[in-house]
């Protein structure tokens, strides 16, 4: 072997070494990604936010955004934040009457046990300074967490800095939006980048759809789902380079909601690509988002045969080869869903699970 080879080899394993340990880097929280579900963004100058939270208003919605970015106008700022402390001190006054966010389908369990479970709740501050004025707000520890919009790697230490003020248990999904996530060596550099930037778990990456089809002066066509599009072979490429080293990320917005055909097509692969979630644009997504991330009984089958403990090292399932070293990552994931979004019976499934 040469010395270039040698070092090549080197270089290749401390590689593949670096990856694997940053990926046991991840912190763990307490929700999975996969509750993100449906997800809704909400101008902070609307001022029916709190009956969303409290389930009056859009009871099955996963997820909520509050938004301080693109939605508000640069005049309306200072209201959007006047409204958004005003939501935090009413939702500090019936803190005990809101359940923690639920992991199952909202409706069933408040038959369960007659009290509202939550969805959800992030903010998207504007910029890194409105971050750090965020921090200072009265009871905003109440917030599941905060969207930060185009991070890249030249904006990463301006939102380090603002999120050193804010709790350790609040999670961050950071947005992918911005012309440098064309460039391969600059994304493998961001994701080593947010395993050392924050204190607080990164719960998700989001995929920001419409700002990567401005970077390339384009809009997003109406008659075709993103993956027929740059932007789909953009997705591909993000998910091969974050997902090895422990991320999650979630589906860009479709626009059109006279496209419900397509929406579904679009939501098929999102959910095949293993993608945690969806924004949504209108309620009328909402139960369509959930319906895709239902699990088919045969699925959960086959990830509940993977995991069993007695589970042999190769084994045939429905004419389909079953080996657990190989598919555990994706039965646990598969579990995951199901426990979000349950199941759907497809009719496929002949295997008894002995859990």
């Amino acid at each position: 072997m040469t010395d270039n080879e040698s070092n090549l080899y080197n270089s290749t394993q401390s590689y593949a070494t670096l990856i694997t340990e940053r990926h046991a880097m991840i912190k763990p929280h307490a929700h999975h990604p996969y509750q993100l579900g449906a997800s809704l963004y909400m101008p902070a100058t609307r001022q029916d936010i709190w009956q969303v939270i409290k389930r009056d208003k859009l009871p099955t919605i996963n997820s909520i955004i509050i938004c301080l970015e693109d939605s508000v106008s640069h005049s309306d700022v200072e209201l959007a934040l006047t409204r958004l402390q005003i939501l935090l001190d009413n939702w500090a006054l019936h803190v005990h009457s809101i359940n923690e966010p639920s992991r199952q389908d909202a409706t069933h369990l408040q038959q369960q046990n007659n009290q509202p479970t939550r969805p959800l709740v992030f903010v998207r501050a504007r910029n890194p300074m409105m971050l750090q004025k965020l921090a200072d707000f009265r009871h905003i520890e109440l917030l599941d967490g905060f969207v930060l919009p185009k991070v890249d790697m030249y904006s990463l230490s301006n939102w380090r800095m603002a999120c050193q003020n804010l709790s350790a248990e609040q999670l961050l999904m950071p947005t992918l939006e911005t012309a440098a996530l064309f460039n391969p060596h600059h994304n493998q550099e961001l994701a080593i980048g947010f395993k050392e930037a924050f204190s607080q778990p990164v719960f998700a990456l989001r995929i920001g759809g419409n700002d990567l089809f401005a970077a390339l002066r384009l809009r997003r066509p109406k008659n075709n789902i993103i993956y027929d599009t740059p932007i789909g072979t953009l997705a591909y490429q993000l998910l091969g380079c974050f997902v090895p080293h422990g991320f999650y990320l979630s589906a860009p917005v479709f626009e059109y909601l006279d496209q419900p055909m397509l929406f579904m097509q679009e939501l098929n692969r999102d959910v095949s690509l293993g993608l945690v979630g969806k924004t949504v644009i209108h309620p009328s997504q909402i139960a369509l988002v959930q319906q895709a991330y239902c699990v088919p009984t045969s699925m959960l089958d086959e990830a509940q045969a993977i995991l069993h403990s007695e589970a042999k090292a190769v084994f045939k399932y429905n004419n389909t080869m079953l080996e657990p070293a190989t598919h555990r990552a994706w039965a646990d994931e598969v579990i995951n869903r199901a426990q979000v979004f349950g199941t759907i019976n497809d009719g496929n499934s002949d295997y008894k699970p002995l859990l």
